[in-house]
């Protein structure tokens, strides 16, 4: 029953992991006396001239293990380059000249952040003020009427498009502004 138990157990394993069972020897092997000693002794073992000495600290030791390092996903460098992009724009608009220390502070450390980003590979593209063409890569939320606008034109960006080591892995939302009625639109239509 023991055998029994031995291949069930061993069946729960792929096969390359599993043992196998032990051979029995061959039927001439068992009838064979078992062979001689060897009539002349062997002369022990010579001891070594020197002792190994200790082994001393590894020249090059490898730094203690740490956390994993784990690849962010694109979701998760896209979600964190929009906030601070709206931060440092928010920041950015404040039209006084007298800016609080502590804003100025946060800037400065959010752009040094941004740079981090951009030597890392990762790109935020503002759109605002682009010229608007409906086959671009970029998501048109509203369309607004403004007064000033001759042809349609990005007004606001909502959200940036975000770019990782050259591909896209976030498309922007825009508001396109538009020429009023009555304006002339460039394409000849009033």
């Amino acid at each position: 029953m023991s055998s029994f138990r031995q291949r069930v157990r061993q069946r729960r394993f792929p096969p390359e992991f599993r043992i196998p069972a032990p051979q029995a020897p061959p039927a001439a092997a068992a009838h064979e006396p078992p062979p001689e000693p060897d009539p002349l002794p062997k002369p022990p073992p010579e001891p070594d001239p020197l002792p190994e000495p200790p082994p001393g600290p590894d020249p090059s030791p490898e730094p203690p293990p740490g956390p994993a390092r784990a690849d962010l996903d694109d979701r998760t460098v896209a979600d964190v380059a929009t906030n601070m992009w709206r931060v440092l724009k928010r920041f950015g608009d404040d039209g006084d000249g007298e800016v609080p220390k502590a804003q100025r502070m946060a800037t400065r450390n959010l752009t040094a952040m941004s740079e981090r980003l951009r030597e890392a590979g990762i790109r935020v593209q503002d759109h605002d003020g682009a010229p608007w063409d409906p086959g671009m890569s970029l998501k048109a939320i509203a369309y607004e009427p403004r007064p000033n606008v001759e042809r349609e034109t990005v007004v606001e960006t909502v959200r940036p498009t975000v770019y990782r080591g050259g591909r896209c892995i976030q498309f922007g939302h825009v508001i396109v502004g538009v020429p009023e009625k009555g304006q002339d639109s460039g394409t000849g239509e009033h």
